[in-house]
């Protein structure tokens, strides 16, 4: 099985940017959400004289928000291009809040700005560049509105006017009286060091926690691509049931191991001599169409597509992971591919065309399974005697004129796992045969009716 990992991670990789810069966008939509039940609140609640300041306000940052959107639309800016505009909308968000706001009149000095809860602002407007799905440019506007808000501060707290005290003045019973602390905590013009130091901790605090709940997010859709990625790589070769569990195996696909399993090979009998007369189209859509097919029986038996070689299918039924019906199931995949192809044929008469015939060779026994190949290019195969033997009886039913030829290995471990009898007695025994390279002669079964092969003829598998 060819293993594509840097491809199948670049792929994932351009998805997680895609949706990146997706996420801007919706940082915008987030923007114009808020602003406009601002906009409401504000028409409801405040009085006409000092609401047509504050939608100006707003329109401001509606105009300011949609320059980077645009831009980053026509891919004319990135993800810092758009963090850089932010971070600009963070500070100007500061100054509206920190400087004297003129609505207020003049009775207020400037100090009482931090009383007011503006710091809230800040806040909705950090959760609002989460959605920007981009942990960097969380990070980034997270750490300008915390530089933001205390150069506010610092300007608040180095004005000649301005009294700075800190919570513990106002309970520290050594210092004034009552009254006197009272007084100073009360005062207008008074600056709260630790109110600051709490609202900064708490800006840091959460851009980090909003950063890394982007950053798991973006991890778990990594492993959720990875993991659908290798299930749709893996639906190719195996039957979907046996999916999910191989994505989520722990052990490596790759592993060499040796283990039991059943063979099967289905070709095209005469398929050279069909394809002399047809163009080389028609030749690529006759065998999609038998691979399908074929395929689909495979995979509905709970087999594996080892390889497809030419008109020849080579599936498995034991690999990766053995089953207690391997054998059973792969006689009745043979027999419903048999069945398949009536049914094709069916069709191609309909239509004038010739009828196809198939041959199939079944073997059981021992397999060494793995990835073959360098590094460059590795493919998930199964080697062994077994497979050389049911390659020699696809071809042997071609002498037999049957359609499927199984070896007695594979007839008897299906009936040792139980399977049904109107499997087993589809099958005819038909003798022994020779298999080049083997030593001693293999008793085969054929599927009935048996033709020219009957229980006293040997042949000699090619």
């Amino acid at each position: 099985m060819a293993v594509p990992a840097q491809a199948a991670l670049g792929g994932i990789k351009g998805a997680i940017e895609r949706e990146e810069r997706a996420g801007l966008s919706y940082v915008f939509y987030g923007r114009v959400l808020v602003l406009a039940l601002l906009a409401i609140y504000t028409v409801l609640s405040v009085p006409a004289t000092r609401s047509v300041v504050y939608l100006g306000v707003m329109a401001v940052f509606l105009v300011l928000g949609l320059i980077p959107y645009l831009l980053q639309r026509r891919r004319r800016i990135g993800v810092m291009g758009v963090g850089a505009f932010l971070v600009a909308d963070a500070l100007l968000l500061t100054v509206l809040m920190v400087a004297p706001n003129p609505l207020f009149g003049a009775d207020l000095p400037v100090q009482f700005t931090q009383r007011l809860p503006n710091f809230l602002f800040l806040l909705l407007f950090l959760c609002g560049v989460a959605l920007s799905y981009s942990p960097k440019l969380v990070l980034l506007v997270g750490a300008g509105l915390a530089g933001a808000w205390s150069l506010g501060f610092l300007w608040l707290a180095t004005r000649s006017d301005t009294i700075l005290f800190r919570a513990s003045d106002v309970v520290d019973m050594s210092v004034r009286t009552d009254v006197e602390r009272a007084t100073r905590s009360l005062d207008p013009h008074a600056v709260n060091v630790t109110l600051w130091m709490i609202q900064t901790v708490i800006l840091v605090l959460v851009t980090l926690v909003l950063a890394l709940s982007v950053w798991r997010s973006r991890r778990l859709v990594g492993r959720v691509a990875r993991t659908e990625a290798a299930k749709m790589a893996l639906s190719r070769y195996f039957s979907p049931n046996l999916v999910s569990r191989l994505a989520s195996s722990a052990t490596p696909i790759g592993e060499i191991q040796r283990q039991p399993a059943v063979i099967l090979f289905v070709d095209i009998v005469g398929f050279s001599g069909q394809a002399e007369g047809l163009a080389p189209e028609r030749v690529v859509a006759l065998l999609r169409s038998f691979h399908r097919r074929m395929a689909e029986q495979v995979f509905a038996h709970d087999g594996t597509i080892d390889k497809y070689i030419g008109d020849c299918v080579m599936a498995t039924f034991g690999t990766p992971q053995s089953g207690p019906r391997d054998a059973s199931n792969a006689l009745r995949c043979a027999r419903a591919m048999c069945a398949d192809l009536v049914r094709w044929n069916a069709k191609r008469a309909a239509r004038g065309a010739q009828p196809m015939a198939v041959g199939i060779g079944l073997h059981y026994g021992p397999v060494v399974m793995g990835n073959i190949g360098d590094e460059r290019r590795l493919e998930f195969g199964v080697v062994g005697d077994t497979v050389n033997v049911a390659s020699r009886l696809e071809r042997l039913s071609r002498r037999l004129e049957t359609q499927v030829v199984a070896s007695d290995a594979a007839v008897i471990q299906a009936g040792r796992e139980g399977c049904p009898r109107e499997v087993l007695g589809a099958f005819d025994p038909a003798g022994r045969t020779e298999i080049r390279g083997r030593q001693e002669s293999l008793a085969i079964w054929t599927l009935a009716p048996a033709g020219a092969a009957r229980q006293d003829q040997v042949a000699v598998a090619e």
